[in-house]
């Protein structure tokens, strides 16, 4: 549960650690942590972490694109919509 909170700390901007993970591109991070999170359940844990937005408005996907991490905010929006399916 320790980790799982951790995910969940915010910085100043509102930003995870995904977000740094996405920014800087390194998609093993990614994986690493959306895929330690719950996908079912009454409480996804992984949909409401894709989806957490910083203070800007952005979220992890947005970021990463803006970056120009494509197979980053990809594999981000593809979970999410899968997850957004299936819950």
């Amino acid at each position: 549960m320790g980790l799982e909170r951790d995910l969940f700390q915010r910085d100043a901007n509102g930003r995870t650690a995904l977000f740094e993970a996405s920014a800087s591109g390194d998609i093993e991070a990614v994986r690493q942590m959306i895929f330690s999170l719950a996908g079912t359940g009454v409480c996804c844990q992984r949909l409401s972490f894709i989806e957490i937005k910083d203070s800007s408005g952005l979220t992890a996907a947005d970021l990463a694109e803006q970056k120009g991490h494509k197979e980053i905010a990809d594999l981000l929006r593809g979970e999410e919509m899968r997850m957004s399916f299936f819950e």
